[in-house]
């Protein structure tokens, strides 16, 4: 009889091991299709986003930067400005400039600006920054910060 209990008992436990283990395995494939499904956003010029950018050098603001975006793209393209996707500028007397009919998405945003407060040898600035957003209208906006390279 004792024998008997027992080996119910441990059938019951192996049940129960089976179940959290398929359990795990299901849950895991759905973590996954989550994943393949997060990206709902067609990046680029498609929606009704306006994104203002100012440009930045050690707090003071650069006027006249010309802006590089690449579309689908959280990492730095590097600084060869032709494999960004769209280019706009800032007038000659201020430091915002914008882009309108962004969509939602990620975006690599890069700028390149003169401080004319360093010596010509070293004006130029430059940087950019990562830009993730679930917006599709609307205004939004950011700092970019640029430098000589310090």
């Amino acid at each position: 009889m004792k024998l008997l209990i027992v080996i119910v008992d441990m059938e019951r436990k192996i049940t129960l091991l089976l179940a959290l283990c398929i359990m795990g395995v299901l849950a895991s494939c759905n973590d996954e299709k989550k994943e393949e499904e997060v990206d709902n956003c067609a990046e680029g010029r498609t929606g009704n986003l306006t994104l203002v950018t100012r440009m930045v050098h050690h707090q003071r603001p650069i006027v006249g930067c010309r802006v590089f975006i690449k579309f689908n793209a959280l990492e730095f393209p590097g600084e060869d400005t032709t494999k960004y996707d769209f280019a706009f500028s800032a007038d000659a007397q201020s430091s915002y400039a914008s882009v309108d009919s962004l969509a939602c998405g990620d975006y690599y945003v890069y700028a390149i600006g003169i401080d004319s407060m360093l010596p010509p040898t070293n004006w130029v600035c430059k940087g950019g920054l990562p830009y993730r957003t679930t917006l599709s209208a609307g205004t939004d906006s950011i700092n970019v910060y640029i430098t000589e390279g310090d």
